[in-house]
């Protein structure tokens, strides 16, 4: 956990950088990081007037909630499932690999990256996947598949499996229920979110219609989702161009609050409750 922000020597790390400098920017937690620091630079959320939510999808999610000059931040374990990983076809978003998935005339359709035969399926089409299948009716809200083989067929030779299913709902249920938890801290009830910012390369290519419609955000915010890329990369960028901003980085450090979710005493009820779809 490095909790100090401060501007070293680059040859401490790389010899062969001896002219160059290293900014170290400084943690929130120790699960939320220098660059959730970084990404709340970049989108400028604790500067809005608006009750704003950033929100980091990965194996771990990390969200940030800031309302009238208080910001709360969390850490939730929401496993590798929506990059793909431990789903029975799960890959990268890299070519052969579904990325989208939407009905049409009640049939499932997908989208290949690189187009040709479908190889596997990355993030944003294993959410667009499990929307598509509420929305026909193959599965129901506690995430059973309800087709005889227990699959959820997508091409030929590339489908979503009940263990598949599984995993997405506790992905999206750590999520969900991080957010709600954030949204307690702070006294505010979700629909006084008025913006929210995906953050990283899956929040910039998943559909924020289907993530509502699984539940990994509520369907209350829909209309207030921007994707904002890669949000740290950017504040990175802000860091290197300005040596100001590093003291900007110590001082969000020290303000944000950060919200232990395993002592909230909701916290289980309220994953539990977001699993369902």
């Amino acid at each position: 956990l490095l909790r100090e922000a401060k501007e070293v020597s680059a040859a401490s790390y790389l010899p062969e950088c001896k002219n160059a400098r290293l900014l170290i920017v400084p943690d929130i937690s120790g699960f939320v990081g220098a660059d959730t620091v970084a990404a709340v630079m970049a989108s400028g959320m604790d500067r809005r007037a608006q009750t704003t939510l950033l929100v980091d999808i990965g194996t771990n999610g990390e969200m940030v909630l800031a309302n009238r000059g208080r910001m709360a931040a969390c850490s939730t374990a929401a496993g590798p499932a929506l990059e793909g990983a431990g789903i029975r076809f799960g890959m990268p978003g890299r070519t052969g690999a579904i990325d989208h998935v939407w009905l049409e005339k009640g049939e499932l359709k997908c989208s290949v990256i690189g187009g040709g035969a479908a190889v596997g399926i990355c993030g944003s089409g294993i959410v667009d996947a499990v929307a598509a299948a509420l929305e026909l009716g193959l599965l129901n809200k506690r995430g059973k598949i309800l087709r005889e083989d227990g699959i959820i067929p997508l091409t030929e030779t590339v489908y979503l499996t009940q263990a598949d299913v599984r995993q997405v709902q506790l992905a999206k249920g750590a999520i969900a229920a991080g957010i709600e938890q954030l949204a307690e801290h702070l006294g505010i009830a979700l629909a006084d979110i008025d913006r929210v910012y995906l953050a990283g390369a899956f929040g910039t290519y998943m559909d924020p219609a289907s993530a509502c419609r699984i539940g990994l955000l509520q369907p209350a915010l829909l209309d207030k989702i921007t994707a904002l890329g890669n949000a740290a990369g950017s504040g990175a960028q802000l860091l290197a161009a300005d040596r100001a901003a590093l003291e900007y980085a110590q001082a969000l450090a020290n303000t944000v609050e950060f919200v232990e979710l395993a002592a909230m005493p909701r916290f289980s009820r309220c994953f539990a409750k977001n699993m369902e779809f």
